[in-house]
């Protein structure tokens, strides 16, 4: 709890400080996400958002932004009515992909569609991220990568030791990615900037189940 209560106050001060003021829903919203776990679907609970932005759906004890089915092109997808205004960066989507290929394991992306450039919407966005020194560039991409071996303690990850871009994670291994990239797959992601989370490789059922409650940990079993 006391834990909890401590993450939170952290993430409004780096809201804060973003602007020297409090920061607004939106903002701490951006920021919570930018941790790539449970928290940013506890806050959906009693998020106060504006009118007509994202549609929220309960998912068990957490919400989530609503879409058809993660596992299913062309239901991934959620578009805003209208669009989330957060440190003058427009979010007009949000995206939930999940996956299991044999040569890769499990991939799991989630998160917005921004209006404007990856670098442009990086650096709006940067004052409001959780450890935001450590986003790197990585080719056309700003990322912030973390790694673990499966039978690591359930909330450590290292930032040492990374495959790098382009490698496909080692079996055994989980990398939970932040990435800030331009959209390359069909619309109405391509043309427009993604702010992503991802969990890819040795993804587990236990880990799931703690990173992403609004999933059925069992999906890609």
């Amino acid at each position: 709890m006391f834990r909890t209560l401590l993450s939170g106050l952290c993430l409004l001060s780096v809201a804060s400080i973003a602007h020297g003021q409090p920061a607004t829903a939106s903002e701490q919203l951006l920021s919570q996400f930018s941790r790539c776990d449970a928290q940013f679907f506890q806050s959906l609970n009693t998020a106060q958002l504006p009118a007509a932005t994202l549609t929220v759906a309960k998912y068990g004890a957490v919400s989530a932004p609503k879409v058809l089915n993660p596992l299913q092109e062309g239901g991934r997808y959620q578009a805003f009515e209208q669009p989330l205004l957060v440190n003058g960066v427009r979010l007009v989507g949000y995206y939930n992909e999940a996956q299991s290929l044999k040569s890769v394991g499990n991939l799991l992306f989630w998160g917005f569609i921004a209006e404007g450039e990856p670098r442009e919407v990086a650096a709006a966005l940067k004052p409001l991220l959780v450890d935001n020194h450590r986003l790197k560039a990585d080719r056309s991409a700003m990322v912030r990568v973390e790694i673990r071996r499966v039978g690591d303690p359930i909330d450590s990850w290292r930032t040492e030791g990374l495959v790098g871009g382009g490698v496909a994670t080692p079996f055994g291994f989980v990398e939970r990615v932040l990435s800030i990239d331009k959209g390359i797959a069909s619309a109405p992601i391509s043309g427009r900037t993604t702010i992503f989370c991802s969990l890819q490789g040795t993804v587990t059922a236990p880990l799931l189940q703690v990173y992403r409650p609004d999933l059925n940990a069992h999906l890609l079993d």
